[in-house]
């Protein structure tokens, strides 16, 4: 050591002040490279965060367009609207284009204009839904065609800048309420994108934002950042701009493409100047304390170790050069050192001693060993048992006399687990010390672990210590525990998932739905005969609409156990009769003719009337809507020991066998092409699958192609709670 430090001439005390002083030298060294690093991954953190911050309000300003466009697309494609640019009737600007109207909707400017180009009719208002001048530069994009589509399926967006603001542009074709043609003009909305609007959104986001035009100069604070609007990237800028704020600037691109506006949004610096705050007084404290320990552990170290080292050379110098064998160390202390005198005071003495302390070490080992419920066992290179203790030696059923000398592999009960798995022959020759988990064929795990023991003079490996200790209660309750917070987060998603749904969409729904009939039934007042149609469509999508959250809900109450039946007895032909009554109307469009073939034993069943007729209607309306027209759908129903037995046959489109595993999965349709076809969301299945599975009952299909499908489901005739159904294909049920 003293020759590595090249100071082999210099005392221990001095020694140890080189070496404190040199290991903090790397102490500093750590703790700088470390703040470095530190510090710098504090600003990508930043740099992160803020960009997350960016897409935010980049997303909030989509959100605006994205809803112009969308109210654009509804205004164009009307036969109204239609209707309007043909026939100039000005009883449509009266009733739809007052101010209020284009407020209510967010809209500043509208402008109709028909396929050759002309204004056909033009409104403009202010915030304040004051009529305004439609801006001249606006009127000349119309002129000159740049806001005129030129095909059905063309339409532009974006942004246009003009001279008192710039403006959101939503341009879409003018079709008829089908988005059929031929197309007859364009239909153009625009909305400024003024302070008013900058501010809501600073509302939304909580950020400060500023707006720049590429059409004027650019700001002293931003010219440092990029010289031009045109070198301006595609991906958001960071740059800090002072210790306490980072800013965020990203692009929006004009209806052509190219750079219109540049805005910048200003964060608080927090993360940053907290972290860099913490990471600069945790440097400044572990190198106060690397200091301080430091100068404690040479005080220390000279009082504790130096000095008595020094008197400890002295007197062994001192009894060399006098060779007076008579003469006792006297320290202090009960320590390292302490021993060392109390040895060279009485070597011949302890000698004695240090036997008889060794057996009772001896003795406190076996007693420790054998008080352990672990097994452990000694084994020599040959793999011959050397010493066992009592857990080892009840787990074999011998005792230590016997299994010393017997090879392990040999030993009953043990061997497996203890040799095999490890493979002893394997530590003997690599030295490593080696553990794992073990599962028995009894199903039992065992916790195995095999440490070599080595001589102290050679290092030579003379045995290895085996230990095993049974942990399978510790696995099983380990998984249960697992398993029980996977349950409980599960469960709290799902009751968070039905509050939201509950308050959030029903409750509105209801209302929509409520005015909606109010409306229709002209409670405040009579309507023309196209308002009626469009109030009754808005309760037929709303009605729709809260038939499918109510699916959603029933399937997320079974799926939780919440869902309860209520049984009652009912007469089955009357029921089913019903259901045939209920769905006519719907058949009666395709002319299908639905029949009902009932087994004259079976009358009244017991069972929740609501939910078998919730099941019946979707069997019987799927049946319907995926039947060719002029086609059969037939209800059939028999007793099948103590089940009925329900069957719903169509002569319709069929299932494909590969898309067959799909059915009664929630959300899912068979075939994409389908899912645009016929109306559904795939949840009427599922839901049936469940219900018939709370009645204790299993349901079941069989389908081909272009030949129909049956859909089959039994439940007990008098009722049976608590049974789990299963869902069959045709090759698992026996007639």
């Amino acid at each position: 050591m003293s020759e590595f430090f090249g100071v082999s001439g210099i005392d221990i005390s001095k020694k140890v002040i080189l070496i404190t002083f040199l290991i903090f030298g790397v102490l500093t060294a750590a703790f700088t490279l470390t703040h470095n690093m530190q510090l710098s991954s504090f600003l990508e953190l930043e740099q992160t965060d803020t960009l997350k911050n960016v897409e935010r309000v980049q997303n909030a300003i989509s959100t605006q367009q994205g809803y112009l466009n969308y109210i654009n697309q509804d205004w164009a494609c009307w036969d109204d609207t239609y209707r309007f640019i043909e026939d100039r009737n000005q009883n449509y600007t009266k009733v739809n284009l007052r101010n209020q109207t284009l407020a209510g909707i967010q809209v500043n400017v509208m402008l109709f204009v028909d396929k050759s180009g002309s204004v056909v009719y033009v409104k403009s208002i202010d915030n304040t839904s004051k009529e305004v001048p439609v801006p001249e530069d606006l009127l000349r994009l119309v002129e000159d065609g740049t806001l005129l589509t030129k095909s059905e399926n063309e339409t532009i967006s974006g942004f246009v800048l003009l001279e008192e603001n710039p403006m959101f542009i939503s341009c879409h074709s003018i079709l008829t309420t089908e988005y059929q043609g031929p197309m007859r003009g364009t239909l153009i909305f625009g909305k400024y994108f003024d302070n008013t609007l900058l501010t809501s959104l600073e509302d939304a986001t909580c950020y400060s934002l500023s707006m720049y035009r590429t059409d004027e100069e650019l700001r002293a604070d931003s010219q440092s950042r990029f010289k031009n609007f045109s070198d301006f990237p595609d991906k958001p800028v960071i740059e800090p701009y002072s210790k306490e704020k980072i800013a965020g600037y990203f692009k929006l691109e004009d209806i052509s493409g190219n750079p219109a506006l540049i805005i910048r949004a200003d964060f608080p610096r927090k993360l940053y100047s907290n972290s860099k705050k913490t990471l600069e007084n945790m440097y400044l404290f572990l190198l106060l304390t690397a200091l301080m320990t430091g100068v404690g552990v040479k005080f220390a170290f000279d009082r504790l170790f130096i000095s008595r080292l020094i008197g400890i050379d002295n007197f062994v110098t001192k009894v060399r050069s006098e060779k007076d064998l008579s003469k006792r160390l006297s320290l202090k202390d009960n320590d390292e050192l302490f021993r060392l005198s109390r040895e060279i005071n009485g070597m011949l003495n302890e000698i004695e001693l240090a036997e008889q302390e060794l057996k009772a070490q001896e003795r406190e080992k076996k007693v420790l060993l054998d008080s352990l419920n672990e097994l452990a066992i000694f084994v020599d290179p040959e793999l011959k048992i050397i010493w066992a203790n009592k857990a080892a030696l009840e787990f074999m059923k011998i005792d230590l006399q016997k299994a010393v000398g017997l090879c392990l592999k040999n030993a009953p009960d043990i061997s497996s687990p203890l040799s095999d798995y490890l493979r002893l022959e394997q530590i003997f020759v690599a030295g490593n010390k080696k553990s794992g988990e073990f599962t028995a064929k009894d199903g039992k795990v065992w916790f195995v672990q095999a440490i070599p023991v080595t001589e102290e003079e050679d290092g030579k490996i003379i045995g290895v210590l085996k230990m095993c200790r049974d942990i399978t209660e510790s696995k099983a309750a380990e998984t249960l525990l697992q398993e029980k917070q996977v349950a409980e987060a599960a469960n709290r998603t799902k009751s968070e998932f039905l509050a939201n749904i509950s308050h959030e969409l029903r409750t509105p729904l209801n209302s929509i739905i409520g005015f909606s009939d109010l409306l229709y039934e002209q409670v405040y007042g009579e309507l023309n005969e196209r308002q009626l149609k469009s109030v009754g469509n808005i309760s037929k999508s709303g009605k729709h609409l809260l038939n499918l959250i109510n699916g959603i809900l029933d399937l997320s109450k079974v799926e939780a156990g919440k869902m309860e039946l209520s049984y009652k007895q009912f007469e089955l032909a009357s029921k089913l009769t019903t259901i045939k009554n209920l769905l006519s109307p719907i058949a009666d469009r395709k002319n299908i003719q639905i029949e009902i073939d009932l087994d004259s034993s079976l009358s009244n069943i017991y069972a929740d009337e609501a939910r078998f007729v919730q099941i019946m209607y979707n069997l019987v309306d799927n049946a319907i809507k995926f039947s060719y027209d002029n086609g059969l759908v037939k209800i059939g129903a028999r007793k099948k020991g103590d089940m009925v037995e329900i069957t719903v046959t169509d002569t319709g489109i069929g299932i494909k066998p590969e898309d067959q595993s799909k059915l009664f999965k929630p959300f899912s349709q068979v075939d994409s092409f389908l899912s645009k076809q016929f109306q559904g969301t795939g949840l009427g299945l599922s839901l049936v699958k469940q219900i018939v599975q709370l009645h204790g009952g299993y349901i079941w299909f069989r389908s081909e192609p272009e030949k129909g499908s049956t859909f089959a489901f039994a439940i007990p005739i008098k009722g049976g709670k608590g049974k789990e159904g299963t869902t069959e294909s045709d090759s698992k049920v026996q007639d």
